[in-house]
């Protein structure tokens, strides 16, 4: 996949199923599971190549943070649209990264360049000091996108809006109800032995800020809000 398509589209998601053209399928509910705790022997004998060059790539703007990471039932290899998420704490907010849209293990496609899809997801989100654990609704949130990619047959480009039908976060009432699609400002691009992997962020917008990126562009919504916090963190109280 590549990025760079000059349009945006709104496409309207129902938490753990979509709205989609009758022609297209839902995804299948093994992957609308909660996230459960990850169990590290469940993955002792697979090769981990992919898998610890995403952590590599990550790990190095949070040294030393502990990481909270959910793996999601049944698997990756059995229904799941992501096999797990991380988040890790920052000064000021948590970063969130998930595992699954690349070849985690062995190489299995046939694309020698790219890995899987070509990207991982990743999200910010407002953290106060006193936070200790992350909030539960972006690994939600991270794996409806992740069904939307998968369910086919549109690709997810950057710029692109999906708008959630319960709203981004676990606030009935909260005014956050878009994911825009951008490329992560602070992790890059890394060479894989499975390929490359890019790092996409899930930037959440009002309906407002719909309104305004269909006058003019994603990009020039996410642009506005980057000049007050270049990182794009969700602050899920915005309205």
């Amino acid at each position: 996949m590549t990025a760079g398509r000059p349009s945006t589209t709104d496409v309207y998601t129902r938490r753990m199923g979509f709205f989609r053209r009758k022609s297209q399928q839902p995804p299948m509910s093994p992957a609308a599971s909660e996230p459960e705790p990850a169990k590290a022997e469940d993955l002792d004998d697979l090769d981990e190549r992919g898998w610890d060059a995403v952590t590599q790539a990550v790990s190095q703007h949070y040294p030393g943070a502990r990481e909270f990471h959910v793996a999601y039932s049944p698997g990756l290899h059995f229904g799941s649209a992501l096999q797990g998420c991380s988040a890790l704490p920052g000064p000021d907010h948590w970063f969130y990264v998930t595992y699954g849209l690349t070849e985690l293990w062995g190489k299995d496609s046939d694309d020698p360049t790219t890995s899987g899809f070509g990207y991982e997801l990743t999200m910010r989100v407002r953290r106060s000091p006193a936070d200790e654990t992350p909030p539960q609704w972006p690994y939600r949130a991270l794996i409806v996108l992740a069904q939307y990619v998968r369910s086919g047959p549109q690709e997810l480009w950057l710029g692109d809006r999906i708008r959630l039908a319960d709203g981004v976060t676990d606030d009935p009432d909260g005014a956050l109800t878009t994911l825009a699609v951008t490329a992560d400002p602070k992790v890059v691009p890394i060479e894989t032995p499975n390929g490359r992997v890019a790092f996409w962020q899930a930037v959440a917008l009002t309906d407002t800020d719909v309104e305004e990126a269909k006058r003019s562009t994603t990009d020039e919504v996410l642009e506005r809000l980057a000049a007050d916090d270049p990182l794009l963190t969700i602050d899920p109280e915005r309205r």
